[in-house]
Order: C-alpha cells, then sequence, then structure tokens
C-alpha cells in the first residue's frame, strides 16, 4: 500500500497528471463589422465637424458689441482695434493711445502694411488655375456665384468702448489702401437678450 500525504486529493488527478496533447484554439476575429462601424463614425464625424463660417480669434481684452441682425462673416483680413492696440492679422500695426492721439486721419503703418497684404491677396487670387476654370465655366454657363472683389474684403472688430472718431480713422485708412467691403465682427444676441 503507497504512503501518501495527507490533504486534498483531486478527484480526477490522472487526467490532471495526463500531458497535454496538441490541440489548438485558433480564433478568428471577423474586422468588416470594425471597419464598417469605424466608416460610419468618420463621415459622421466629417459632416457635424465641417466648419463652413469664418472663424475670428478675438483677443481676451477685446469685448466686441452685440447686434440682433448679423450675417455670416466670410474670409478677410481682420483688423482689431482694442484698448491697447490696433492689430493687422494678429500683428500689432501701432499703438491704440498713438492713433487717438495724432491728427491725420491717416495711419501710416496700417496703410501700408494693408496695402501689401491686398496686393499679395489679389495675386494669389488671381494666380489659382482653379479660380481660372471656375470663372471660365461659369461664363459660359452664365451664372457667377463668386464675388472678383472678394480679396477686397476687411473685417474689423473693435472692443465697445472704443470711440467711434479712432474706428473712423481706421476705416478711412482701410479705405485708402485699396479695401473694399467693411465687416464689423459682433456677437449675436441671445433670445433672452432680445425679449428684454
Amino acid at each position: 500500500m503507497p504512503i501518501r500525504r495527507p490533504g486534498e486529493r483531486y478527484r480526477y488527478h490522472r487526467i490532471l497528471n495526463r500531458k497535454k496533447g496538441k490541440r489548438s484554439l485558433t480564433a478568428i476575429l471577423s474586422l468588416t463589422a470594425m471597419v464598417d462601424m469605424f466608416t460610419v463614425l468618420a463621415i459622421f464625424l466629417l459632416q457635424n465637424y465641417n466648419v463652413k463660417d469664418f472663424i475670428v480669434y478675438t483677443p481676451k481684452e477685446v469685448i466686441l458689441p452685440k447686434a440682433q441682425s448679423t450675417k455670416e462673416l466670410k474670409p478677410a483680413f481682420v483688423i482689431t482695434i482694442s484698448k491697447k492696440e490696433i492689430l493687422l492679422d494678429k500683428t500689432a500695426v501701432a499703438s491704440f493711445a498713438e492713433v487717438q492721439s495724432q491728427q491725420d486721419w491717416l495711419i501710416k503703418s496700417l496703410y501700408d502694411q494693408l496695402q501689401q497684404g491686398l496686393i499679395r491677396s489679389k495675386q494669389e487670387f488671381l494666380g489659382k488655375l482653379q479660380n481660372k476654370i471656375k470663372t471660365a465655366v461659369e461664363d459660359a454657363r452664365g451664372e457667377k456665384d463668386e464675388d472678383p472683389f472678394a480679396w477686397k474684403k476687411i473685417t474689423i472688430q473693435s472692443d465697445k468702448d472704443i470711440d467711434f472718431l479712432t474706428v473712423k480713422k481706421i476705416m478711412y485708412t482701410v479705405t485708402e489702401a485699396g479695401a473694399g467691403e467693411i465687416n464689423f465682427a459682433v456677437i449675436k444676441k441671445t433670445d433672452k437678450e432680445i425679449a428684454k
């Protein structure tokens, strides 16, 4: 009789002691469903995050005025008027105190930089082959949707507490530099503010 030590005994100790045979387990992962799901997700994200509007960067110190009636802004040069400085596309061109105190209507530094930017913008607009083809097709069809002077547009975002004379000097300078349509960036009033 064999001598055993006390303790647990497995019921099927012979099975456990037996060496394992060559069994292989193969799991097949179907990627088709996952690829379909990612495709649907990508299409959903592209449709929902398609930005049509022109996004304007507004510095913290600038508080835009509110308006009830608004329109979408189009891509353009952005002139920012804050109580500290005048910016042309995030580049400082003059200090606010300097512009406010000057007697001359023309702001020379803004005029020079804006005129160079408009010339560059016009060359880029006219130089694009896509625009030439589109213009030829629209001329052939007799329909024109695109504004041929889109490169001349200016967006002014001014703090609501800036005096009108300074804004007028900047508008004069912009017009003298050759800009066309001038738009003002505002914040749309909410329904609660309109109801008051």
